[in-house]
């Protein structure tokens, strides 16, 4: 694991919070081995999060983008994910890719906005690691049970996240902050 310290370990996700006049949820660190199923599973591993949501919640994953900002080097955007079948959301995190890193055709789709990193990544044979810097837990927040379109506040597990390419090239940080398991209605 990665270390982090507690004001980076939220980044990017604090940029588009602050941005958007949005405070923080209390959060604490979570040991790796102490994250609860099925959470631990879909967090406390080494590679992608697309491929193991899409096997966990039984369908393809779509992206949507609630705000962007992009300059020539990075591309930061907040995004929902949602099972494209049912439209249910799954993820709701925020990714700081390094566009530098990418050229052409991935570069492209990547600035699309159609589909996550990891899967495009994967489709492309792209060689890279996921390099978790930390696992929270979140308490209770209103903009969180409005994405997640969830009828009560509940608390939350997601990670702190870097994806690492060849040479350890940093390739994205990413903050991923999981649906509750047990909260399957939308």
């Amino acid at each position: 694991m990665i270390a982090a310290n507690e004001t980076e370990l939220l980044y990017p996700l604090t940029l588009f919070w602050q941005a958007g006049g949005h405070a923080l949820p209390e959060y604490e660190m979570v040991d790796g081995p102490a994250v609860p199923e099925p959470y631990r599973r879909l967090l406390v591993h080494h590679g992608d999060m697309t491929s193991r949501l899409e096997t966990f919640w039984e369908g393809k994953i779509v992206l949507e983008v609630l705000h962007r900002e992009h300059t020539p080097e990075a591309y930061r955007r907040e995004v929902v994910l949602h099972i494209e079948s049912t439209d249910l959301p799954v993820e709701y995190g925020a990714i700081e890719i390094d566009l530098t890193a990418f050229d052409g055709e991935l570069r492209r789709l990547i600035l699309e906005q159609h589909l996550p990193l990891g899967g495009l990544l994967n489709r492309f044979g792209v060689r890279y690691r996921s390099e978790p810097r930390g696992f929270i837990k979140l308490g209770a927040d209103a903009m969180m049970q409005r994405l997640f379109r969830l009828p009560e506040a509940r608390e939350f597990y997601g990670r702190s996240n870097v994806l690492l390419g060849e040479n350890d090239r940093v390739l994205a940080r990413i903050v991923e902050v999981l649906r509750p398991a047990d909260a399957v209605r939308i």
